[in-house]
């Protein structure tokens, strides 16, 4: 624990590079502004998901897709990590 959102996803991401997984194929799945910062830090695409605390109008100030529903979180991650 501790340290920023974006510095745990470099530790994160380094541990899968390990298995062969790229940051430029990783999207991140989040519902706050700060996870699609820490994304973009490391070179991984971002989704934001509406259903958490944050409004769709602050969510869609990063310039990520915003979508209301899981299900359309997995769809435009799928088609962003091509």
């Amino acid at each position: 624990s501790g340290g920023s959102k974006a510095e745990h996803m470099v530790r994160h991401l380094a541990q899968l590079a390990l298995s062969g997984v790229e940051p430029a194929r990783t999207v991140v799945i989040g519902d706050a502004a700060d996870d699609a910062v820490a994304a973009r830090h490391v070179g991984a695409g971002a989704v934001l998901y509406t259903g958490g605390s944050h409004s769709r109008a602050s969510l869609e100030g990063v310039g990520v897709p915003v979508v209301d529903t899981l299900g359309e979180a997995v769809v435009v991650a799928e088609r962003l990590a091509r």
